[in-house]
């Protein structure tokens, strides 16, 4: 990992400040033409090419069901492989992630009442902290028993931004 060393700045003066805010307007105003420049141009090459791309990606279409129709039809000569080497591809199946689902017409709400009633060792209870009722409680007075029995504070932090005025600053 390369370390990078930051200098630290400190003790600036108004006219410092003003030249810095003067670079970097101008810099930000050069970075957002050079990236629409680049953007127009990418743009461009890729309407070069869309027609070819959609055309190719649909004549894909029909050779894929050929392919699969033939692999349904075969799956059964494959025994335990899950795949099929042809001469010019290789043809297969994968296994999904096991995932639940229900009947239609249970909605997931009714499925878990009924887990709750017959079997409510599949049934999980998440506890979690109303974080919203503690910023409100918050600016109230008596806080600061909540705060030392549960270990908790309200922080809001404050974080620095630079905004280029870039109408009223232009490159040269």
């Amino acid at each position: 990992m390369t370390r990078i060393k930051t200098k630290v700045i400190s003790n600036v003066t108004l006219e410092q400040a003003q030249e810095a805010s003067e670079t970097f307007a101008t810099n930000a105003t050069k970075l957002d033409k050079l990236q629409a420049k680049m953007n127009e141009e990418i743009n461009k090459v890729k309407s070069k090419y869309q027609d070819d791309i959609t055309e190719l990606q649909d004549s894909l279409d029909e050779p894929q069901k050929v392919l699969q129709a033939f692999a349904e039809e075969q799956k059964e000569t494959w025994g335990k492989k899950k795949s099929m080497e042809l001469l010019h591809t290789t043809i297969g199946y994968r296994t999904g992630t096991p995932k639940v689902t229900k009947h239609k017409g249970f909605s997931w709400d009714a499925v878990a009442d009924l887990a709750v009633k017959l079997f409510p060792n599949l049934v999980r209870t998440k506890v979690e902290l109303d974080k919203d009722s503690i910023i409100a409680l918050s600016k109230e007075d008596g806080f600061d028993a909540y705060k030392s029995a549960l270990y908790i504070d309200v922080v809001q932090e404050e974080s620095f931004y630079v905004e280029a005025k870039k109408e009223e600053l232009q490159p040269s």
